[in-house]
């Protein structure tokens, strides 16, 4: 994991949506118009380059240009729903750490009203240093992975995205790979694999997998 810096989106739309009250936040993180639709566009838009256009949580590369939007603290209803515009609760993820592997699982060990104070179970992307609670090591590019001195959230955070597996672990060396081979092509030819990594999915996978 590399920290994130949180998304900078229109802060009237962020402070009209956070007006209505918490269940009506989630339920309208669903609109396709208005604006959450404007903020989850802008959200991606911030999102894609600071990260690199890499999942928060697994650090492999993000296909297409909708990535799912994920909220660190889940947005459900019986959950924490108020903080469903946070956009310090959200990132970009995979779909197999978003839908796979997170799921709904509530990762606040202790909430507090101001965002900031909570204590997650997991690494935070935006608000923790993941190099506090995770480290690669055995490779120089960075393909295995443990908790810093047993750090708890650390070990929390490779078992909920599996990320010591080894399937994990060749998605990195594959990617690390890509990297090469991008930094040794000139021109056109890097100009072609890069647009090919990182073209939109179709359609209908987009409406398919999009969160």
């Amino acid at each position: 994991m590399r920290r994130i810096t949180a998304a900078v989106v229109n802060q009237a739309d962020v402070a009209a949506l956070q007006e209505y009250s918490a269940d009506r936040q989630s339920q309208m993180w669903e609109n396709t118009g208005g604006r959450p639709r404007r903020f989850k566009d802008e959200l991606t838009i911030d999102l894609l380059p600071k990260q690199s256009h890499r999942c928060a949580y697994c650090c492999n590369r993000l296909m297409g240009s909708q990535p799912h939007r994920d909220h660190v603290a889940p947005k459900g209803l019986a959950l924490h729903p108020e903080f469903t515009f946070e956009v310090r609760n959200l990132v970009l993820a995979c779909y197999y750490c978003n839908s796979e592997r997170k799921g709904e699982t509530d990762t606040i060990a202790e909430k507090f009203p101001q965002y900031e104070l909570c204590r997650f179970t997991i690494v935070h992307p935006i608000l923790d240093n993941p190099n506090d609670h995770l480290q690669f090591v055995g490779h120089r590019r960075d393909i295995l992975i443990q908790a810093v001195n047993g750090s708890a959230k650390g070990q929390t955070t490779i078992d909920l995205f599996d990320l010591a597996s080894a399937n994990q672990s060749k998605a990195r060396a594959k990617d690390a790979l890509f990297d090469a081979d991008v930094a040794h092509l000139q021109g056109r030819w890097k100009r072609l694999l890069e647009q090919v990594a990182f073209a939109a999915l179709p359609r209908h996978q987009v409406l398919r997998f999009r969160s």
